[in-house]
């Protein structure tokens, strides 16, 4: 047996003990939960929040129960510290350590009922997402944890954004944006680096990758950027002013990351919730491009193509 169809096994196992856990709860503490365009600095901010505030994170032994989660929450609870992290280290989103912040992506998967990344479509599916069930889930894992929970479910929000707003009144949604050249060739580089013939990150709608997925690898990478990023920006148009949206820069975190905290801080309390700040982190070290200048051209020609179509 594999070891993905051991843990399944095992969480569906233990959903006696899952329902016990659960309880019906007022939604008290405030969640921050992180949504941006693949290689824009999430899981950076993901770990400073979790390293230098009160917030705690699902983390890479969490993952591991995405069909009970609050069973995976109690169990880390019981045995994984909060340590703080000397340093912030990450590979291409994969953190390292049991108690480091994870995408938490097959819990997601499973709340906004995502079987099949190809067929996929947002709107026609949103009817049918369980939210008492996401929200629930959620309330329970900070009554676990007795604290807020720093999320990073990108797209998964983003599709979705106007959901989570109504249904998680408390909770701060913060997009991270970074320059789309940037972006770009990071996920180029992270294609290249792996399969290049495999999509990697944020994946579009059903229809629209259908209509990508033969296209050149710069060509593809260049309409993936393209399509979240005017997707974030539609969604963040259509909420202009909403009190619970915070939108920061890639850079800003890099260089002023006690005053992006500051701002993340000022968010959540004008919400009606806490958010201490136990540390304040020095600047850190953008991540560099590492690409040819003849990859930088093709890209931005790509770029400048793919954003017609949106």
């Amino acid at each position: 047996m594999d070891s993905q169809k051991y843990l399944q096994k095992f969480s569906v196992s233990l959903d006696t003990l899952e329902s016990e856990l659960e309880s019906g709860e007022d939604e008290v503490y405030s969640n921050v939960f992180v949504m941006s365009l693949p290689r824009s600095g999430s899981t950076l901010l993901t770990q400073i929040l979790y390293n230098n505030t009160d917030l705690y994170c699902t983390n890479n032994f969490i993952a591991r129960f995405w069909y009970t989660p609050l069973v995976g929450t109690q169990l880390s609870k019981l045995t994984i510290p909060k340590v703080a992290l000397s340093e912030y280290e990450s590979s291409y989103g994969r953190t390292f350590g049991i108690d480091q912040p994870h995408e938490f992506s097959r819990f997601w998967h499973q709340a906004i009922k995502l079987d099949n990344f190809e067929n996929y479509d947002p709107q026609a599916i949103a009817e049918d997402i369980d939210w008492p069930w996401i929200k629930s889930k959620i309330i329970n894992m900070n009554k676990i944890l007795c604290g807020g929970i720093v999320f990073k479910p990108m797209e998964f929000v983003g599709f979705h954004l106007n959901s989570f707003l109504k249904n998680l009144k408390r909770s701060i949604f913060i997009y991270l944006e970074r320059d789309p050249i940037e972006v770009s060739l990071s996920i180029l580089r992270a294609r290249k680096r792996t399969d290049s013939s495999q999509w990697w990150g944020s994946y579009p709608p059903g229809e629209l990758f259908d209509y990508i997925k033969d296209k050149s690898l710069v060509e593809q990478v260049a309409h993936q950027v393209c399509y979240f990023k005017k997707m974030y920006e539609e969604k963040l148009l259509e909420n202009s002013g909403h009190p619970q949206l915070l939108r920061l820069n890639y850079q800003e975190l890099c260089d002023h990351p006690n005053e992006v905290l500051g701002k993340i801080k000022d968010a959540v309390c004008k919400n009606g919730g806490e958010l201490t700040v136990d540390s304040l982190p020095k600047s850190l070290a953008k991540s560099s491009l590492q690409a040819s200048s003849e990859e930088v051209v093709q890209m931005q020609q790509a770029l400048k193509e793919a954003s017609t179509a949106y």
